[in-house]
């Protein structure tokens, strides 16, 4: 799926990234052991040294997925860097077969890049591209699926169409019998020449398939189902002709995460218990999912996803704003700026107008500093207290009159108190203990009345 999908690549004459493998798969290491471990991520980073190069890259796992399984190496000649992104993919991964180093795209130009994703259907190329946006992690936010004619918004249309011409013959060439997903990145580099470069194939379902899947219709009308195109090509019945759908020439696939972004893209992941959602029902949301339970901090950060349909790039920015302004998550506990961050995602100018590249999804937001109460935040943080606890403390009520022997002994002893500390030192105190003048008093008394 990575490292003999970019063989194939380089087979069919598919650009895709340098790259130096570093364990084949099925070459295990015992990792408990840590002689054998040490020795494994000293070969690795031997690998990495011997190509004597210092351009950018990652470390990646053929194991790994929604950010698990990769880790940035900045300069690869550098052996801390190196050593430091071999021991993140092992112990996120804890195996050792697999993994590989490849080169950054665009390390010359801006940086900047769009992820493009598109389907093959045994060895037909679906309809559309999806396009995908992630945070510093490389955890997927925001998937959306653009019919053929709109993706020139991103990417040239001739480089568009050798890219379904590439992805249909590495389908052909690695006897592609699923329904898998080709990613690669539409960069401008140095020379302002736009390029794409295949990075991986994923032949499991994605989540986020119904961005592309709602794109296309039967002969019926229906809708395609991905899970079930996966089986059908498995088992050997060709893939049928889709028409393009009638209700969407757009579909966006947000994920939901409980957390707050920055602007380098980090999410400080949020604690507390998801009930459901809440919010009005949206005709254009033909998906919608929040599991409720406890949010885990070990496990896939996304809660939930919702899937909105659109006849245009800004009839689904308005929607999905929209969306993200009157539905939310329930949930008890901590509250979190992640809606409002991606409400402005959606009706900023630069991504509306489609400059927002895939690696800077938070890069020029106005990120909310704090989360907004909403009701069931005064609830949980003010009515259930004083339910719970009432307006005093916990000593109960005082039933005598005023002054209660409670507030008489109160007084006792702040007088007691009060009468074991020495006086503070002031010109008047001097004068009245005969250490200082008169005139020192009245002088300080005519200073601090001004």
């Amino acid at each position: 799926e990575k490292i003999g999908f970019k063989r194939i690549c380089a087979d069919v004459g598919a650009p895709t990234p340098a790259f130096v493998v570093l364990s084949e798969e099925d070459t295990f290491v015992d990792l408990t052991n840590p002689k054998a471990k040490e020795a494994c991520v000293q070969g690795f980073m031997k690998a990495v040294a011997d190509m004597k190069s210092n351009n950018p890259g990652l470390i990646k796992s053929i194991h790994g997925g929604g950010g698990k399984g990769t880790a940035h190496l900045d300069d690869p000649s550098c052996p801390e860097q190196t050593r430091a992104a071999v021991e993140k993919v092992l112990v996120e991964m804890n195996r050792s077969d697999g993994i590989y180093f490849e080169q950054k795209v665009n390390t010359k130009g801006d940086g900047r890049f769009y992820q493009l994703e598109l389907e093959v259907d045994g060895h037909e190329v679906a309809q559309g591209g999806r396009f995908v946006w992630f945070n510093s992690r490389l955890q997927k936010v925001v998937e959306i699926g653009l019919s053929d004619d709109l993706v020139g918004m991103f990417m040239p249309k001739d480089l568009y169409m050798n890219s379904r011409k590439w992805a249909a013959d590495i389908a052909i060439k690695g006897g592609n019998n699923t329904r898998a997903t080709m990613e690669g990145l539409v960069f401008k580099n140095e020379k302002g020449e736009f390029e794409l470069q295949f990075i991986e194939c994923n032949r499991r379902p994605q989540v986020e398939n119904e961005a592309l899947a709602l794109l296309q219709r039967d002969a019926k009308g229906n809708r395609r189902y991905t899970f079930a195109e996966l089986i059908m090509r498995a088992s050997g019945v060709p893939a049928p002709v889709f028409a393009d759908s009638t209700d969407a020439k757009v579909v966006l696939h947000a994920r939901w995460l409980h957390g707050n972004p920055d602007s380098n893209g980090n999410i400080a992941y949020q604690a507390g218990d998801i009930l459901g959602m809440s919010g009005p029902r949206l005709d254009y949301v033909p998906a919608e999912l929040m599991a409720p339970g406890e949010i885990s901090f070990t496990s896939d950060p996304q809660l939930g996803k919702a899937v909105i349909i659109a006849d245009s790039w800004d009839a689904m920015c308005d929607r999905a704003s929209e969306y993200f302004r009157l539905r939310k998550p329930k949930i008890i506990g901590s509250s979190s700026t992640y809606a409002q961050t991606m409400y402005n995602l959606f009706t900023s100018k630069d991504f509306r107008e489609g400059k927002t590249a895939s690696n800077e999804t938070f890069k020029k937001l106005d990120i909310p500093a704090h989360p907004e109460r909403s009701i069931m935040n005064v609830l949980q943080d003010q009515v259930a207290l004083t339910m719970v606890k009432g307006y005093r403390k916990g000593e109960g009520i005082d039933a005598d009159r005023f002054p209660t022997p409670r507030v008489v002994k109160a007084m006792t002893d702040l007088h007691h108190a009060l009468a074991q500390e020495p006086p503070r030192a002031t010109p008047f105190t001097a004068f009245a203990r005969g250490t200082g003048t008169y005139e020192d008093y009245v002088a300080a008394l005519r200073e601090q009345l001004g």
